[in-house]
């Protein structure tokens, strides 16, 4: 499907584009997620959460450039959201933690749309070979769930495991695609960073591998 045709489609409600969508970037997103947050349910929660409000105002959504940029763009900006507000609870907070582009430089770096799509695609591309590379079971289990959206319990109940054996493939896979996608998260971040106004230095350290 053209790009353009699956943003023209959302805008009238159509779920099968809304379901391609959410198919095709749900788990690079939360991975892009996880880079920020380190935590792996928070991360998906703030997808889903985004998938959602993507769904239920789908009449009035702008998307000016690129599919890919508004979705990891948007992902990125509720991820800053998240963590200010973690930051204020925790009365962490500081100024000095952001620090702002001359507007100059802001508007030549909004430029590169282009290189955002192209690093993104090149994610998603990434993703699908290495799930395509993970063991038969791994991938049936990551499969599952994160494209059929079953809970471990029936994952189980359908491949007739147990349950400690689907999240211990579940992990597997998931440390396999954080420890191959690293490289491509970080040049995401930084560019998204760049095209929103400012550089967030305490969110682009390695992503964790555990």
């Amino acid at each position: 499907m053209e790009e353009c045709d699956i943003i023209k489609q959302l805008k009238v409600g159509d779920e099968v584009a809304f379901e391609y969508i959410f198919r095709n970037h749900f788990t690079g997103l939360c991975l892009f997620a996880e880079h920020f947050l380190k935590d792996p349910c928070v991360a998906e929660e703030i997808v889903e959460e985004f998938f959602f409000n993507l769904w239920d105002k789908y009449e009035s959504i702008e998307i000016n450039n690129s599919l890919r940029g508004y979705l990891y763009r948007s992902v990125y900006n509720r991820c800053l959201k998240y963590i200010r507000h973690k930051k204020v609870e925790k009365k962490y907070i500081s100024e000095q933690e952001y620090y702002f582009f001359d507007k100059e430089i802001l508007g030549t770096a909004t430029n590169n749309y282009p290189l955002l799509n192209l690093i993104s695609k090149e994610l998603e591309d990434k993703i699908s070979v290495i799930i395509e590379s993970l063991p038969n079971q791994c991938k049936q289990v990551f499969c599952l769930n994160r494209f059929n959206n079953l809970s471990y319990k029936e994952i189980s109940e359908n491949m007739g495991i147990s349950v400690n054996t689907v999240k211990t493939q579940m992990t597997r896979a998931l440390q396999k695609l954080r420890k191959e996608l690293n490289d491509y998260l970080v040049m995401l971040a930084a560019l998204i960073v760049i095209l929103n106004g400012f550089i967030f230095f305490s969110l682009l350290s390695p992503l964790q591998v555990t």
